[in-house]
């Protein structure tokens, strides 16, 4: 949370308008006029230029009771204003068009009339009927969306707790009139489908998983569906269908719609052909597949050979399995002729999942995923079915296996439209040994200095002030030595290695 008192014109970084925003959350004040017991959310909100000045800050209820934050900061203290090309921080996805009471405008409405350019959120909504609605609006009318930070994603749960958790109770009230979700691959209705197209086993394990008291088929479990959005019933009919994201979690054999909802093994092995098997059908039975064929040995099988004294790590089954189920949670279902892929061999494993993140790759590599799904409601489902954990995409557990086992950092690039993650399972070498003949000369005359500049370096040595700086950012990226002060003034301190 932010610590300094902020002024208005004045220009900040990202991250401390991001905790400009929380500290304004914990200002909101509650409607008092409620007549039932359900809380407000805290929410704040904070608008500046792409440069980062400061240009206003708001909360719930600031002005009046019941305002949102954004209303508050676009209407009531921009009225008349241009705010085109700015900046929204806001700390609760806006809510989608439909939310308000007619002729009201949904925040997500307002942010697009106002021409605003970006808007960082920091959490999505939590109710699975809506979750997300707001954040697809905004990005189907071309307004940038990115996300706050992973540690302040926690806070905002935190202080938002009870109104997250009874935003959970109403998804499983009944609404006799749900709003109807804008069409996506996922929302649509599937109208060679019926209900009798969904799989029994899927759906007595939603049921027992979430602890629903419903049987298969009775009104109370299919209102339920249909609350979530997983089954319909089109105007003048009497067929209850499902939609897409129904046919893909719960269907019979949903591969028949969505050939790229499956998951494809590929094992290369050090004697023979590679070893491939692929698992289907609905996407909520699919952990356990995976799980099956995790305690089958099926991807140890590569590491049976004494690889000329190379210690090769087996990887955690459970940190496995995490980013296979997240690949399946999160990856873009609308890339019709990609499934998710997994392909091991002796040297590394390789989680390909289609899409590009909706979070930034410098997030991945730093270990520091907020945990936001470009599908929130697959990802409710399955966090709370306990299918799959809802923090970081499983990107703690990845680092503390990778720290544990003294393996290299894993990687996360593109590819063809595959996001790809590579876990490596030799264990890294140690730094110095990594150096060639230049570079260890080099290295021990930063034994003997503790500290120089690239220009002493190049002077010592006779090489162009280039190469210094390649020799002194591989000293750095092997964590030999560490970059103390900036600008010309940049010198590179000696790390004492413990033996």
């Amino acid at each position: 949370m932010a610590k300094k008192e902020h002024k208005i014109g004045n220009k900040y970084t990202t991250r401390e308008l991001m905790e400009l925003a929380v500290s304004e959350m914990y200002k909101s004040i509650p409607d008092p006029n409620r007549s039932d017991d359900k809380p407000n959310p805290k929410v704040g909100a904070v608008i500046a230029t792409k440069e980062g000045v400061l240009v206003t800050t708001s909360h719930r209820g600031e002005l009046r009771i019941g305002d949102h934050a954004e209303f508050t900061a676009i209407e009531r203290k921009n009225r008349g204003n241009k705010l085109d090309d700015l900046v929204i921080y806001a700390t609760l996805e806006p809510c989608a068009p439909g939310a308000r009471n007619h002729p009201k405008l949904s925040c997500a409405e307002r942010i697009v009339n106002a021409r605003i350019a970006k808007v960082y959120i920091g959490h999505i909504d939590s109710d699975p009927s809506v979750a997300g609605d707001g954040r697809d609006f905004l990005i189907a009318n071309k307004v940038v969306v990115d996300y706050f930070d992973d540690d302040l994603v926690e806070e905002i749960n935190t202080a938002n707790k009870k109104f997250f958790d009874d935003a959970t109770v109403r998804a499983h009230e009944i609404n006799p009139n749900p709003l109807l979700p804008k069409l996506t691959i996922l929302t649509q209705g599937m109208g060679n489908f019926d209900i009798s197209d969904l799989s029994e086993e899927a759906q007595q394990e939603l049921i027992n998983r979430l602890n629903l008291g419903f049987k298969i088929n009775s009104d109370g479990f299919t209102k339920y569906l249909t609350q979530l959005g997983l089954v319909f019933k089109p105007e003048n009919s009497k067929t209850i269908r499902p939609t897409g994201m129904g046919l893909l979690l719960l269907g019979r054999n949903p591969q028949t719609e969505f050939e790229q909802a499956r998951i494809k093994f590929t094992i290369e092995q050090s004697v023979g052909d590679a070893k491939i098997k692929d698992i289907e059908g609905p996407l909520l039975l699919m952990p356990g597949k995976v799980e099956d064929l995790l305690d089958l040995s099926f991807l140890p099988e590569i590491n049976r050979e004494n690889f000329h004294r190379e210690e090769i790590i087996d990887v955690s089954k459970k940190v496995l399995r995490e980013l296979i189920i997240n690949a399946i949670v999160h990856r873009d279902y609308t890339i019709r002729d990609k499934q998710v892929r997994v392909i091991a061999s002796k040297e590394k494993i390789e989680i390909w999942s289609p899409g590009a993140p909706i979070i930034s790759l410098d997030k991945f590599k730093s270990f520091e995923v907020p945990p936001i799904s470009r599908n929130p409601k697959i990802a409710y489902l399955f966090f709370k079915t306990g299918l799959v954990e809802e923090r970081g995409i499983g990107m703690k557990e990845l680092k503390a296996f990778k720290d544990d086992n003294s393996l290299p950092s894993p990687t996360f690039r593109m590819d063809n439209e595959y996001f790809i993650i590579t876990i490596f399972r030799k264990k890294a070498k140690p730094a110095i040994e990594q150096l060639n003949d230049e570079e260890l000369l080099g290295y021990q005359y930063l034994l003997k200095q503790k500290k120089v500049s690239k220009k002493q370096y190049a002077e010592y040595f006779n090489f162009d002030e280039k190469k210094a700086q390649r020799h002194l950012l591989r000293f750095k990226d092997l964590k030999l030595v560490k970059q103390v002060s900036g600008g010309p003034k940049t010198e590179y301190e000696l790390i004492i290695l413990s033996r």
